[in-house]
């Protein structure tokens, strides 16, 4: 299976989705407001994952 595509059986997939779940269920996010904050977080993590993955490719 591709690595950008999900999968239920996956513990690290699980735990992504356990943990926008969270966001839900304990914290009262509506989806839209969680998939807001998923944007978000992504426009600004972005460079530095890919900071990070430049740098464990010239290890």
């Amino acid at each position: 299976m591709s690595k950008t595509k999900l999968d239920l059986n996956d513990k690290h997939h699980q735990l992504l989705i356990a943990t926008l779940s969270a966001f839900i269920n304990d914290f009262g996010y509506s989806p839209r407001e969680m998939y807001e904050l998923l944007e978000n977080t992504r426009r600004q993590t972005f460079n530095t994952f890919m900071e990070m993955h430049r740098e464990a490719e010239n290890k």
